[in-house]
């Protein structure tokens, strides 16, 4: 898929931060897992749509990102990072309306 950098801390094979706005192709993440660069890139063609652990469809989701530890995200941004699998769990099984006030506080926490 190609891709444009959106956030920093993407690197390279050799070490280099790759500059925000640059566009790049990568390989389609499509083994089950959230692709670890959720966040801070746009898919500009070619899709992670449709494959599972991928949120395409712009609900506040709570996916585990590894190491035992979710993130709320929302589309391919990621709004929350850190949370345990309990609180996962009792994220995602909430409301919408309480899911985006959830949010909505802990942003402004």
């Amino acid at each position: 898929m190609r891709i444009k950098i959106t956030a920093g801390g993407i690197h390279d094979g050799e070490g280099k931060e790759i500059p925000v706005g640059t566009e790049i192709s990568v390989a389609d993440h499509d083994d089950g897992t959230p692709h670890p660069w959720a966040g801070r890139f746009e898919v500009i063609s070619g899709s992670q749509k449709g494959k599972k652990g991928a949120n395409n469809d712009g609900a506040l989701k709570a996916e585990h990102h590894g190491g035992g530890k979710f993130n709320i995200t929302q589309g391919e941004q990621v709004l929350l990072e850190g949370l345990s699998k309990i609180d996962a769990d009792a994220f995602n099984a909430m409301s919408d309306e309480d899911k985006q006030a959830f949010v909505t506080s802990q942003a402004k926490a």
